[in-house]
């Protein structure tokens, strides 16, 4: 559920960017007629992907609240370690924006072809989200935290690597954070309180 709400909120810019186009090229529909088939044919016609966009993005929203509220919690059973290098990823949201959610500005989405091809495009990009380090690459996520790429050392002095996503703006290296995981080399990281 974690990574599915992690997905949401990535694409809350996109999804809003439609739901406005949609509402605004169909504005000339945005009038009550009645409680009849053939207004509510015309609604889901007309704003179905908006409706159901707006719902998921909801859903998304409390998700990604609700995790990090748990995330919080629990990364106080995570372990310290100590950063050895460290790298800020917080640029990668841009080339995400650039890549995943620009060339859907586009569409018009008043076409049934059209919403098929975007929810099966959407799909296939949501396996390769959750596979791969994209899981924290969230344009949303970056008002409030940052990414770094990490080179760190275990308290039985391992060395090892990975991703973590933090409240921290800066960190730096030989600094103690406790990490705790998320997902395959991806964690979640608080600073060791002194």
């Amino acid at each position: 559920m974690a990574q599915l709400v992690l997905f949401i909120t990535s694409y809350i810019p996109l999804f809003s960017l439609i739901c406005l186009k949609q509402i605004y090229g169909n504005k000339g529909f945005l009038h009550w007629g009645g409680l009849t088939i053939k207004s509510v044919s015309n609604f889901f016609h007309k704003f179905g992907l908006s409706t159901f966009i707006i719902a998921l993005s909801l859903f998304g929203l409390i998700g990604c609240h609700l995790l990090f509220k748990n995330l919080n919690k629990d990364s106080k059973n995570g372990e310290n370690v100590i950063i050895k290098e460290i790298n800020n990823r917080n640029s990668e949201s841009i080339g995400y924006i650039a890549t995943y959610i620009v060339p859907f500005l586009f569409q018009n989405f008043n076409d049934w072809y059209e919403i098929v091809a975007f929810v099966f495009l959407m799909v296939i990009i949501y396996r390769i989200y959750i596979n791969s380090n994209l899981l924290i690459i969230n344009p949303l996520l970056s008002f409030k935290y940052s990414i770094f790429e990490l080179t760190y050392t275990t308290s039985n002095c391992k060395v090892r690597n990975g991703l973590i996503i933090t409240k921290e703006k800066v960190l730096e290296e030989e600094t103690i954070v406790k990490i705790y995981p998320i997902g395959h080399k991806l964690f979640y990281a608080i600073p060791r309180k002194t």
